[in-house]
């Protein structure tokens, strides 16, 4: 129990408070120090969170070569029967296409069901047997796969289980519309695939699943037939790339062909490099104003103390500035703006016996004082892709000789990311700024041992103090007892 002070007239918790002052400086310069790392770890965190998200967000999508396609396909003439799509690849080499058959998949479909049935509807009410079977066969190198229902599997539990085994390689469905009950190969042309079993003979009403004759249940798929630049082609699918262009053979052409004509389109590339430009402006930017931050020495973190005598606006001001410069020449953050330079500057591609650069592009680079802030000549560049188009895509997305700048950059900020998620334990994976910290990290680390300094500093200052008040409190039951002598003596020599 602490006491008052009565006895002495002194004020003790004032005197206790004025000794422990200096006793807990050490602790005040502790709490200093692991506000200071929490800080700096916070700006890490940011920091990774800004180059996370260029690296996965923004990097990602530009890695493709969808991004940097410079090349478009129009379909002329017959322009329903075909459907084409310039790649990155694409020789712009003109194509008639002449299509003379799709290609299909082998379908085995059922007699129209009651007008009442549906995929609720039960096998046992469509058949009259206990258990339904069904065989599904692909040639004789292929183990056949075999189906069991019961009378209360409902057509929908026949679904499930049919196109829940991919090894059957089958689809199937069940149309309201029609009320057929319907099995497609999900490969087209022959497949070489069959059917049979209790299911289709008794539930679907099919009498000879095998019958593939006119009017019959089972339709044999076929290959496509298709002609292009005079040239025959028997395809598996609808699908074919030639040319570098993706064809989808959509029906016959007919009498009228459809002719494919490719042609350079700057816009998707354009595009794409702006894109490209103003993402990494943007945050070169930004890691500019953190390693270039004002650092104000005289604004230290402020104590408990501190803060008790302050306004919480005036609290706001001070740790603005305390906190402003907290990464300034940070080692990582200038390493990191250094090597993406150091890639932009050296991005090239071979001409012949000459290089093309960014610059010669009509990409360049602001003043010294805009730290490597990037600009666009868009006339320049747009002349540049007109004449050299493969040559100005392998810059950015490269080719089969080099690496482009999206693909190196994405790769590089891995290294920062490393180094962060080393030092603050962040997320090399994500730019979610609400993801714990990794503890183990050099950072975390180091609070832990500040905390655990700060918690033994904190127990041995509650017992210096605690002493102090014994202390004074032993000085007052002195003093109080020498009063009560004197009272004493006085009230005797009085009488």
């Amino acid at each position: 129990m602490r006491v008052s002070g009565l006895a002495s007239q002194m004020d003790i918790d004032d005197i206790v408070k004025k000794m422990m002052a200096s006793k807990r400086a050490p602790l005040d310069k502790l709490n200093q120090n692991r506000q200071l790392i929490e800080w700096r770890r916070d700006s890490y965190r940011e920091i990774n969170s800004a180059l996370a998200d260029f690296r996965y967000n923004k990097l990602d999508k530009l890695r493709f070569s969808s991004a940097t396609n410079v090349y478009s396909s129009t379909v002329t003439g017959n322009k329903t029967a075909v459907s084409a799509k310039a790649t990155s690849v694409a020789n712009q080499v003109t194509m008639t296409v002449e299509v003379n058959r799709l290609a299909t998949q082998t379908t085995l479909s059922s007699a129209t069901l009651d007008d009442s049935t549906t995929t609720k509807t039960k096998l046992g009410e469509l058949g009259t047997g206990d258990t339904f079977t069904l065989e599904v066969s692909r040639g004789s190198s292929t183990e056949a796969q075999k189906f069991t229902f019961s009378k209360d599997d409902t057509i929908q539990t026949v679904l499930n289980k049919i196109n829940g085994n991919p090894d059957a390689n089958v689809q199937a469905s069940f149309d309201e519309a029609s009320k057929k009950f319907i099995i497609k190969s999900k490969e087209y042309g022959n497949s070489e695939i069959s059917f049979e079993g209790s299911l289709l003979t008794d539930a679907f009403k099919i009498e000879n699943p095998s019958d593939s004759g006119e009017g019959g249940p089972l339709q044999l798929g076929a290959t496509a037939l298709v002609k292009i630049n005079g040239k025959e082609y028997t395809l598996d699918s609808n699908q074919l790339t030639i040319n570098g262009v993706e064809l989808t053979f959509l029906e016959k052409t007919g009498d009228k062909d459809a002719v494919i004509t490719t042609t350079t389109d700057s816009t998707n590339l354009i595009g794409t490099i702006k894109s490209f430009v103003e993402n990494y402006n943007s945050l070169i930017g930004y890691l500019n104003s953190k390693t270039s931050e004002q650092k104000y020495k005289d604004f230290p973190p402020l104590t408990a103390e501190q803060k008790e005598k302050m306004k919480e606006d005036e609290i706001k001001q001070w740790e603005a500035k305390a906190k402003s410069g907290i990464v300034k020449n940070d080692d990582i953050v200038k390493d990191t703006l250094f090597q993406m330079r150091s890639l932009l500057w050296g991005a090239s591609t071979k001409l012949g016996d000459k290089t093309l650069d960014l610059s010669s592009i009509g990409i360049t680079t602001g003043g010294y004082t805009e730290n490597g802030k990037l600009y666009i000549d868009e006339e320049k560049l747009q002349e540049a892709i007109a004449q050299h188009p493969n040559e100005v895509v392998a810059i950015f997305s490269g080719n089969g000789e080099q690496e482009g700048v999206f693909q190196k950059m994405h790769a590089q900020l891995m290294t920062p990311l490393t180094n962060l998620s080393q030092r603050a334990g962040t997320s090399r994976y994500s730019a979610d700024v609400s993801l714990s910290l990794n503890e183990q990290s050099t950072m975390g680390k180091e609070l832990f041992s500040l905390k655990t300094r700060i918690s033994e500093l904190t127990k041995r200052l509650a017992v210096t103090e605690n002493n102090l008040y014994k202390q004074f409190t032993a000085m007052e039951k002195a003093i109080n007892k020498l009063n009560m002598q004197s009272a004493s003596l006085a009230n005797f020599a009085g009488q």
